[in-house]
C-alpha cells in the first residue's frame, strides 16, 4: 500500500538578542504504510485490550505515544464492549513480578504480561525517530534516517498478529539542504511535524481496523 502526502511549514527561530534567523522550509513525505494485515477488521472476540508501549526520554515521542493510547481508547466508541488497560497497569506489573519488558518487545513477552493482566489482546505501539547521532550525521551527509511507528495486536491466546501496521514518513527540506539547519535544536520542529503526520495516519489505519 502506498500513499504520498505533503506537509509544509515555515518556522522563525530566535537564537540571540541581536536578532533573529529563520529555519529552513521543510517536507514531510509519508514514504510507505506496509500492512501484515490488508483490510480485515480486527475480530469481533476482541474484549480486553491491553495497551503497550516503550519508555522514552524524548518528550515528543512520550507524548505521541500518549495520543496513540488515547486513539486506542476512543476505540470504544465503535466497539463499546471493549474494555482497554492502560500502560500504566502494565508497568506495575511488570515492576511487582520484576518482568523485563524491553523496547522491542517479544510476542512471547507480550502474549505473558497479556495474560498477567486478564487481557485477550495486546497493543503494542512503537515509536522509531532518528537518534541524535544520526541528526547531527544527516547534518553533514545530507541523509536524515525515516520516523517510524508500528502498531501491532496480537492474541494472548494464539499469539497471531490480529493487526500490523508500519508507518513510514521521511522528511526533508523543501530547499536547501540539512546543512543549513545551525543545530540540533532547529530540527525539533521538524520532527514534532514528521511524527504528528505519521501519527494522523497510524491512527487512521487503527480506527478503520476496527469499524
Amino acid at each position: 500500500m502506498k500513499l504520498l502526502a505533503f506537509l509544509a511549514a515555515t518556522t522563525a527561530m530566535c537564537w540571540v538578542p541581536t536578532g533573529c534567523r529563520g529555519t529552513p522550509d521543510f517536507a514531510v513525505e509519508e514514504d510507505s504504510v506496509d500492512s501484515e494485515v490488508t483490510n480485515v477488521p480486527v475480530p469481533q472476540y476482541v474484549r480486553r485490550l491491553a495497551v503497550w508501549y516503550p519508555r522514552t526520554s524524548e518528550q515528543y515521542v512520550t507524548f505521541a505515544y500518549s495520543r496513540l493510547e488515547h486513539a486506542a481508547f476512543q476505540l470504544k466508541k465503535q466497539r463499546s464492549w471493549i474494555k482497554i488497560i492502560e500502560r500504566r497497569h502494565i508497568d506495575l506489573l511488570t515492576d511487582e513480578q520484576r518482568l523485563q519488558v524491553s523496547g522491542r518487545v517479544a510476542d512471547d513477552s507480550a502474549m505473558r504480561v497479556g495474560r498477567l493482566l486478564g487481557a485477550d489482546s495486546m497493543v503494542l505501539f512503537r515509536i522509531d525517530v532518528p537518534t541524535w547521532r544520526e541528526r547531527v550525521l544527516a547534518r553533514k551527509s545530507g541523509r536524515m534516517p525515516p520516523l517510524v511507528i508500528t502498531s501491532k495486536i496480537i492474541s494472548v491466546e494464539s499469539g497471531e498478529a490480529l493487526y500490523h501496521v508500519v508507518v513510514t514518513a521521511m522528511p526533508g527540506p523543501i530547499s536547501g539542504k540539512w546543512g543549513d539547519y545551525a543545530s540540533d535544536y532547529e530540527l525539533q520542529p521538524l520532527l514534532r511535524s514528521t511524527l504528528d503526520h505519521a501519527l494522523s495516519i497510524s491512527i487512521r489505519h487503527l480506527n478503520q481496523s476496527f469499524r
